[in-house]
Protein backbone atom coordinates (compact mmCIF):
# COMPACT_ATOMS: atom_id res chain seq x y z
CA UNK A 1 0.00 0.00 0.00
CA UNK A 2 1.40 3.39 -1.01
CA UNK A 3 1.69 6.44 1.24
CA UNK A 4 1.28 10.14 0.49
CA UNK A 5 2.02 13.21 2.62
CA UNK A 6 -0.20 16.26 1.98
CA UNK A 7 0.14 19.79 3.33
CA UNK A 8 -2.94 21.96 3.82
CA UNK A 9 -5.16 18.89 3.96
CA UNK A 10 -7.96 20.20 6.19
CA UNK A 11 -10.09 22.13 3.70
CA UNK A 12 -10.62 22.80 0.00
CA UNK A 13 -8.42 21.06 -2.56
CA UNK A 14 -6.25 19.54 0.18
CA UNK A 15 -9.19 17.91 1.96
CA UNK A 16 -10.60 16.62 -1.33
CA UNK A 17 -7.19 15.15 -2.13
CA UNK A 18 -6.97 13.42 1.25
CA UNK A 19 -10.34 11.78 0.57
CA UNK A 20 -9.37 10.76 -2.97
CA UNK A 21 -6.18 9.03 -1.88
CA UNK A 22 -8.01 7.23 0.93
CA UNK A 23 -10.67 6.06 -1.55
CA UNK A 24 -7.91 4.69 -3.77
CA UNK A 25 -6.43 2.67 -0.94
CA UNK A 26 -3.42 4.84 -0.08
CA UNK A 27 -2.19 5.66 3.39
CA UNK A 28 -2.30 9.41 4.03
CA UNK A 29 -0.46 11.70 6.40
CA UNK A 30 -1.51 15.33 6.31
CA UNK A 31 -0.50 18.54 8.02
CA UNK A 32 -2.37 21.81 8.54
CA UNK A 33 -2.49 24.79 10.87
CA UNK A 34 -6.29 24.49 11.06
CA UNK A 35 -6.56 21.80 13.71
CA UNK A 36 -10.33 22.15 14.16
CA UNK A 37 -11.02 21.48 10.48
CA UNK A 38 -8.43 18.69 10.46
CA UNK A 39 -10.15 16.83 13.27
CA UNK A 40 -13.47 17.27 11.48
CA UNK A 41 -11.93 15.63 8.39
CA UNK A 42 -10.55 12.79 10.52
CA UNK A 43 -14.02 12.13 11.97
CA UNK A 44 -15.72 12.48 8.58
CA UNK A 45 -13.37 10.05 6.80
CA UNK A 46 -13.11 7.72 9.81
CA UNK A 47 -10.22 5.60 8.56
CA UNK A 48 -7.71 5.60 11.44
CA UNK A 49 -5.93 2.64 9.86
CA UNK A 50 -5.09 4.73 6.77
CA UNK A 51 -5.01 8.31 7.98
CA UNK A 52 -2.86 10.38 10.33
CA UNK A 53 -2.97 14.13 11.04
CA UNK A 54 -0.02 16.10 12.43
CA UNK A 55 -0.58 19.80 13.20
CA UNK A 56 1.99 22.22 11.84
CA UNK A 57 2.89 25.22 9.71
CA UNK A 58 4.81 24.84 6.45
CA UNK A 59 6.77 27.98 7.28
CA UNK A 60 8.38 25.98 10.08
CA UNK A 61 10.78 23.34 8.76
CA UNK A 62 10.76 21.49 12.06
CA UNK A 63 6.97 21.11 11.84
CA UNK A 64 7.33 19.54 8.40
CA UNK A 65 10.15 17.26 9.51
CA UNK A 66 8.05 16.02 12.42
CA UNK A 67 4.94 15.46 10.27
CA UNK A 68 6.84 13.54 7.58
CA UNK A 69 8.70 11.41 10.09
CA UNK A 70 5.49 10.57 11.96
CA UNK A 71 3.84 9.61 8.67
CA UNK A 72 6.73 7.31 7.74
CA UNK A 73 6.90 5.87 11.25
CA UNK A 74 3.20 5.04 11.07
CA UNK A 75 3.04 3.64 7.54
CA UNK A 76 6.59 2.46 6.86
CA UNK A 77 7.41 4.41 3.70
CA UNK A 78 6.63 7.47 1.61
CA UNK A 79 5.79 7.38 -2.09
CA UNK A 80 4.46 10.86 -2.81
CA UNK A 81 4.37 14.42 -1.46
CA UNK A 82 1.59 16.86 -2.33
CA UNK A 83 2.69 20.42 -1.55
CA UNK A 84 -0.75 21.98 -1.38
CA UNK A 85 -0.72 24.55 1.45
CA UNK A 86 -1.00 28.20 0.44
CA UNK A 87 -2.78 31.51 1.00
CA UNK A 88 -4.35 34.23 -1.14
CA UNK A 89 -4.64 37.94 -0.41
CA UNK A 90 -6.28 40.67 -2.47
CA UNK A 91 -3.60 43.23 -3.45
CA UNK A 92 -1.76 45.10 -6.20
CA UNK A 93 1.83 46.34 -6.42
CA UNK A 94 0.58 49.78 -5.39
CA UNK A 95 -1.11 48.75 -2.13
CA UNK A 96 0.54 45.57 -0.87
CA UNK A 97 2.32 46.08 2.44
CA UNK A 98 5.78 44.72 3.19
CA UNK A 99 4.21 42.52 5.86
CA UNK A 100 1.61 41.03 3.51
CA UNK A 101 4.14 40.45 0.74
CA UNK A 102 6.47 38.73 3.18
CA UNK A 103 3.63 36.56 4.51
CA UNK A 104 2.71 35.41 1.00
CA UNK A 105 6.31 34.67 0.03
CA UNK A 106 6.96 32.85 3.30
CA UNK A 107 3.80 30.76 3.00
CA UNK A 108 3.47 30.06 -0.71
CA UNK A 109 7.13 29.88 -1.76
CA UNK A 110 9.12 29.08 1.37
CA UNK A 111 6.34 26.83 2.67
CA UNK A 112 6.48 24.76 -0.52
CA UNK A 113 10.28 24.73 -0.64
CA UNK A 114 10.42 23.76 3.04
CA UNK A 115 8.01 20.90 2.36
CA UNK A 116 10.26 19.59 -0.40
CA UNK A 117 13.59 20.18 1.37
CA UNK A 118 12.68 18.16 4.41
CA UNK A 119 12.86 14.33 4.61
CA UNK A 120 10.12 13.71 2.03
CA UNK A 121 12.30 13.29 -1.09
CA UNK A 122 14.85 11.22 0.83
CA UNK A 123 12.13 8.82 1.93
CA UNK A 124 10.74 8.65 -1.62
CA UNK A 125 14.21 7.79 -2.93
CA UNK A 126 14.50 5.03 -0.33
CA UNK A 127 11.12 3.70 -1.52
CA UNK A 128 12.61 3.35 -5.00
CA UNK A 129 11.12 6.51 -6.48
CA UNK A 130 7.79 8.30 -6.54
CA UNK A 131 6.15 11.63 -7.14
CA UNK A 132 5.82 15.24 -6.06
CA UNK A 133 2.70 17.27 -6.88
CA UNK A 134 2.76 21.04 -6.36
CA UNK A 135 -0.39 23.15 -6.12
CA UNK A 136 0.47 26.08 -8.38
CA UNK A 137 -2.30 28.07 -10.10
CA UNK A 138 -3.70 29.12 -13.44
CA UNK A 139 -1.75 32.29 -12.66
CA UNK A 140 1.34 30.43 -13.85
CA UNK A 141 -0.28 31.03 -17.27
CA UNK A 142 -2.18 34.32 -16.91
CA UNK A 143 -2.29 37.45 -14.78
CA UNK A 144 -5.36 38.47 -12.80
CA UNK A 145 -6.48 41.71 -11.20
CA UNK A 146 -5.84 42.27 -7.49
CA UNK A 147 -3.63 39.18 -7.31
CA UNK A 148 -0.13 40.64 -7.43
CA UNK A 149 1.28 38.71 -4.47
CA UNK A 150 -0.55 35.50 -5.34
CA UNK A 151 0.50 35.59 -8.99
CA UNK A 152 4.09 36.34 -8.03
CA UNK A 153 4.32 33.42 -5.62
CA UNK A 154 2.37 30.90 -7.68
CA UNK A 155 4.42 31.80 -10.76
CA UNK A 156 7.51 30.91 -8.75
CA UNK A 157 6.01 27.50 -7.97
CA UNK A 158 5.62 26.87 -11.68
CA UNK A 159 9.36 27.41 -12.18
CA UNK A 160 10.19 25.34 -9.10
CA UNK A 161 8.24 22.48 -10.69
CA UNK A 162 10.39 22.60 -13.81
CA UNK A 163 13.67 22.83 -11.90
CA UNK A 164 12.81 19.99 -9.51
CA UNK A 165 11.69 17.71 -12.34
CA UNK A 166 15.20 18.01 -13.81
CA UNK A 167 17.07 17.66 -10.51
CA UNK A 168 14.98 14.82 -9.08
CA UNK A 169 14.41 12.91 -12.31
CA UNK A 170 17.64 10.90 -11.95
CA UNK A 171 16.41 9.91 -8.48
CA UNK A 172 13.25 8.44 -10.06
CA UNK A 173 11.02 11.19 -8.68
CA UNK A 174 8.52 12.81 -11.03
CA UNK A 175 7.43 16.40 -10.30
CA UNK A 176 4.32 18.06 -11.70
CA UNK A 177 2.11 21.05 -10.90
CA UNK A 178 -1.65 21.31 -10.74
CA UNK A 179 -2.76 24.72 -11.96
CA UNK A 180 -6.31 25.28 -10.81
CA UNK A 181 -8.52 28.15 -11.83
CA UNK A 182 -11.39 29.39 -9.68
CA UNK A 183 -12.44 26.55 -7.39
CA UNK A 184 -15.27 26.80 -4.86
CA UNK A 185 -13.25 26.53 -1.64
CA UNK A 186 -13.23 28.42 1.69
CA UNK A 187 -10.12 30.30 0.50
CA UNK A 188 -11.91 31.59 -2.61
CA UNK A 189 -15.07 32.34 -0.63
CA UNK A 190 -13.03 34.61 1.66
CA UNK A 191 -11.42 36.29 -1.33
CA UNK A 192 -14.74 36.81 -3.14
CA UNK A 193 -16.23 38.31 0.02
CA UNK A 194 -13.69 41.13 -0.31
CA UNK A 195 -14.23 41.46 -4.06
CA UNK A 196 -18.00 41.66 -3.50
CA UNK A 197 -17.56 44.46 -0.97
CA UNK A 198 -15.36 46.40 -3.39
CA UNK A 199 -17.96 45.96 -6.14
CA UNK A 200 -20.89 46.81 -3.84
CA UNK A 201 -22.68 43.52 -4.42
CA UNK A 202 -23.39 40.34 -2.49
CA UNK A 203 -21.05 37.37 -2.54
CA UNK A 204 -23.83 35.36 -4.22
CA UNK A 205 -23.97 37.96 -7.01
CA UNK A 206 -20.19 37.82 -7.36
CA UNK A 207 -20.26 34.02 -7.62
CA UNK A 208 -23.02 34.21 -10.25
CA UNK A 209 -20.83 36.53 -12.34
CA UNK A 210 -17.86 34.18 -11.96
CA UNK A 211 -19.89 31.06 -12.77
CA UNK A 212 -21.21 32.67 -15.96
CA UNK A 213 -17.66 32.71 -17.36
CA UNK A 214 -17.70 28.93 -17.80
CA UNK A 215 -19.44 26.99 -20.55
CA UNK A 216 -21.03 24.62 -18.04
CA UNK A 217 -22.27 27.52 -15.92
CA UNK A 218 -20.15 26.97 -12.82
CA UNK A 219 -16.61 27.23 -11.50
CA UNK A 220 -14.66 24.19 -10.36
CA UNK A 221 -15.08 21.90 -7.37
CA UNK A 222 -12.23 20.71 -5.12
CA UNK A 223 -12.99 17.10 -6.03
CA UNK A 224 -12.29 17.84 -9.70
CA UNK A 225 -8.82 19.15 -8.86
CA UNK A 226 -8.19 16.21 -6.53
CA UNK A 227 -8.74 13.84 -9.46
CA UNK A 228 -5.80 15.46 -11.28
CA UNK A 229 -3.68 15.56 -8.12
CA UNK A 230 -4.21 11.83 -7.69
CA UNK A 231 -3.48 11.10 -11.35
CA UNK A 232 -0.16 12.94 -11.16
CA UNK A 233 0.80 11.19 -7.92
CA UNK A 234 -0.11 7.74 -9.22
CA UNK A 235 1.59 5.35 -11.64
CA UNK A 236 -1.03 6.29 -14.26
CA UNK A 237 1.07 9.39 -15.01
CA UNK A 238 4.34 7.47 -15.30
CA UNK A 239 5.49 9.41 -18.40
CA UNK A 240 4.58 12.84 -17.00
CA UNK A 241 7.09 15.11 -15.29
CA UNK A 242 7.88 18.82 -15.34
CA UNK A 243 4.35 19.60 -16.48
CA UNK A 244 1.76 22.21 -15.51
CA UNK A 245 -1.77 20.80 -15.65
CA UNK A 246 -4.64 23.26 -15.97
CA UNK A 247 -7.89 22.55 -14.17
CA UNK A 248 -9.72 25.74 -15.05
CA UNK A 249 -12.77 24.92 -17.16
CA UNK A 250 -11.02 26.19 -20.29
CA UNK A 251 -10.83 29.82 -19.16
CA UNK A 252 -7.15 30.28 -20.03
CA UNK A 253 -7.85 29.06 -23.57
CA UNK A 254 -10.28 31.93 -24.24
Amino acid sequence: MKTVFITGGSTGIGAASVKKFIQQGWNVGFMDINEKAAHERMEEINRPDQLIFVPGNTRNREDIRKAVEETVKRFGQLDSVVANAGIHRCNTLLDISDEELDLMIQTNIYGTVNTLREPGPAHIIRAGGGTVVINASDQWFVGKAHSFGYGLTKGALGQITRSLSIDLGPKHIRVNAVCAGTIHTPLVDNLFEKFAQENHCSIDDYWRTENALYARGSAGRPEEVAEVVYFLASDASSFCTGGHYLVDGGLVAH
